[in-house]
């Protein structure tokens, strides 16, 4: 006579027969991926592309690149202008080095050149987009620059692998991006808001390659004046004194990097049309730039003094479009090469072309 047991596992076996629940869970699958599917496909035939998120962690990992490299690590930091303008594809093709893009949206690169030039670990070449806004601004600490620098060492192993796996994702499907979640897209309709293109996507290794053509372009180009009027109207810029006090100590990081065989350059990205007159009338040349460019032990590169890079036009005022970056990127590697900045690296002057 068969166990009790074993006849209530038969009964149930009976019951609830396992290739059912294998069906059932293969159809759930199957609706879920039909439903990420449409969603993906929807997005895309109506021109959204897939984007990466920036965020500490994508930075933080970059960041630990730059002392795993040594002696070749080449870091672009500044802000978006850098992460637009410079392109690391032409760089690396035509140095043999893929740069590092530690570049942080609306934030000084001060904090991050103070960060390289107290890390024994990193010794290779900083390229510095600065303007003058950033050389004046008299407070930078509460910045998310000087935020993420000082998290990012803190950063867990689990931290770590969750930002490559969602950068992964994000890099590879529209509907990761955070702006198009259903919720979000569903707020925006209730509001009667605009659902926006992403017009600069951002890639694994943090550039963004411009294309304005996904945006309105006159609307951008209103909404970068007034911002800049608002920062010209309310930054508060340092006195003379503390001013020569701030080049100083940016000289002294520049020397620390240059004692452990680095380099660094400075770099002044190029503005167009209202915008760069906003910053001309609040953060005039003669008083910011030229006193930096004539103390400052490091190279010093402003696009109005070379004719190779003061021509690209800047769609919104203030930022290279894809194609410009590739022109801009390409004459900017000549020239260091022309300066005998890159001695170091593998260049090949049959990539260039003027």
């Amino acid at each position: 006579m068969p166990l009790s047991t074993f006849s209530s596992n038969q009964r149930i076996r009976q019951n609830f027969p396992r290739p059912v629940w294998l069906r059932t869970w293969l159809l759930v699958m199957a609706l879920v991926l039909v439903c990420l599917g449409g969603w993906e496909s929807f997005w895309r035939m109506h021109g959204y592309i897939p984007t990466v998120e920036d965020d500490l962690g994508l930075w933080a990992a970059i960041r630990r690149q730059a002392n795993q490299q040594e002696g070749e690590s080449v870091a672009l930091i500044g802000s978006s202008r850098i992460q637009l303008g410079l392109n690391p594809d032409v760089f690396a093709r035509t140095t043999g080095v893929r740069p590092l893009m530690l570049a942080i949206d609306g934030n000084s690169p001060l904090p991050v050149l103070q960060n390289l030039a107290e890390d024994p670990k990193f010794s290779g070449l900083v390229i510095c987009g600065l303007t003058p806004q950033w050389l004046a601004e008299s407070k930078t600490s509460k910045r998310r620059a000087a935020k993420w620098i000082r998290k990012y060492r803190r950063q867990k192993w689990s931290s770590r692998l969750e930002t490559q796996l969602s950068a992964g994702i994000q890099q590879l499907f529209v509907f990761r991006f955070p702006g198009l979640s259903p919720a979000r897209v569903w707020r925006r309709l209730i509001n009667n808001e605009r659902l926006k293109k992403v017009y600069a996507p951002m890639r694994m290794d943090r550039y963004r390659s411009a294309d304005y053509s996904r945006t309105d372009l006159s609307r951008l180009k209103e909404a970068r004046e007034k911002r800049s009027r608002q920062l010209a109207s309310t930054t508060i810029s340092l006195a003379p004194e503390a001013f020569k006090e701030r080049v100083e100590q940016v000289h002294r990081w520049v020397e620390s990097i240059e004692h452990r065989g680095g380099q660094v350059v400075f770099i002044r990205m190029p503005s167009t049309g209202t915008i760069r007159e906003i910053e001309e009338a609040a953060w005039p040349r003669h008083r910011y730039w030229d006193v930096f460019a004539a103390r400052i032990h490091g190279l010093t590169i402003h696009f109005e003094d070379y004719a190779v890079l003061s021509s690209f036009p800047c769609p919104d005022g203030s930022h290279l479009d894809a194609d410009g970056a590739i022109l801009f990127s390409e004459a900017l590697v000549k020239l260091f090469q022309d300066k005998k900045l890159l001695l170091g690296y593998a260049l090949d002057s049959s990539d260039y072309y003027m």
